[in-house]
């Protein structure tokens, strides 16, 4: 099942009696969580019924707790996060110790093949679950396995128009753009983050709309890659009095020099590859699927490619490896960047 299935059967109250979660997209984990303490627990029953362990008890625990009748003939909801009874993991040393291990899964077996109609388990974690091990396929066979893997880029603007949706926020088209294309610097991209920023902009905007481009330029300036993508643009119209600034925004909330330097390199990379591969005669679709992004981000790269010859680019990236080199031995400071704007801004 995918994450949405998963998620309309909880609410529809077709409810599993043990569920695995895993996978490093903590958004989706902690939105399944939410909706299963929602339909098993009653709010003021969650003193008593919902039980949270932030590891894995001792088995002999976990047991005793699922087989615990509940309160007042309420449901019981068992979450164990960072789990590691799923993941791959060497065996103890001892004989005595795997013996005990031994037990303790058999012990957990019986429970998943014969779960109390009053206790509801769920698992969570962020490793990667071993599909041969005995408690993974007894709990798939009885019950529920999400993976929830980072979202990739080609499916943000969906969930970022879902999501606006639920928070009953509009936002302008350019706005939009800009804040999928900044979020495609992300090396993978958290919609933990992205909705946190979301809920930032609905609080500053206190329910005016439509969100507005510059108004997710002062909510956002702090977030490196918005500044970074932004930054480009400003280099790519020739605006170096807005590049520099975006760039001492980013220093004064804090951001390492190296940090933006790493950034910034990405994307002069990317622009250099996308302008060879316009002058090979591709367009912007094709140079979207060559780079492995969202189509209208290699339509933005495609055009911001254009303000730039190859031979500044490659000179941009010489400067940026001796920057890089500079700032590490601390033969310099911040200012190189500023240097290589103005340079970017200015060569032919």
């Amino acid at each position: 099942m995918d994450y949405k299935a998963v998620l309309t059967a909880i609410k529809q109250n077709k409810i599993a009696p043990v569920y695995l979660i895993y996978g490093e997209e903590t958004y989706y984990a902690r939105q399944v969580e939410q909706a299963l303490i929602n339909r098993v627990v009653a709010p003021e029953d969650r003193d008593m019924n919902l039980i949270v362990f932030e590891s894995d008890p001792p088995a002999a625990e976990l047991v005793n707790t699922i087989e615990t009748i509940p309160f007042m003939g309420a449901k019981n909801l068992i979450i164990v996060r960072n789990t590691a009874l799923f993941s791959a993991g060497r065996k103890n040393s001892s004989d005595d110790g795997q013996e005990k291990a031994d037990a303790a899964t058999e012990r957990l077996l019986s429970v998943f093949n014969n779960m109390p109609d009053y206790s509801y388990l769920l698992f969570i974690t962020a490793d990667r679950a071993d599909k041969r091990r005995k408690l993974y396929k007894a709990l798939e066979k009885n019950g529920v396995v999400l993976e929830v893997a980072p979202i990739k880029g080609r499916d943000l603007r969906g969930w970022l128009n879902e999501r606006l949706g639920e928070l009953q926020v509009t936002m302008t088209p350019d706005a939009q753009e800009h804040l999928l294309a900044a979020v495609s610097l992300m090396p993978q991209i958290s919609l933990d983050f992205i909705n946190n920023e979301l809920e930032k902009i609905t609080l500053y905007t206190a329910g005016r709309t439509p969100v507005t481009r510059q108004d997710l330029r002062e909510i956002l300036s702090a977030v490196p890659e918005v500044s970074i993508f932004a930054m480009i643009e400003a280099l790519s119209q020739r605006q170096t009095l807005q590049a520099i600034a975006l760039l001492r925004e980013q220093l004064a909330a804090g951001e390492h020099p190296v940090r933006i330097l790493a950034l910034l390199v990405r994307q002069i990379r990317q622009l250099w590859q996308v302008k060879d591969l316009l002058n090979n005669g591709y367009a912007g679709r094709e140079i979207a699927e060559s780079l492995k992004v969202p189509g209208f981000i290699g339509e933005k790269l495609a055009n911001q490619s254009r303000s730039f010859t190859i031979s500044k680019l490659k000179t941009a990236m010489l400067n940026l490896a001796a920057a890089d080199r500079d700032l590490k031995s601390g033969r310099t400071g911040p200012v190189v960047l500023e240097r290589i704007i103005i340079e970017l801004c200015e060569l032919q």
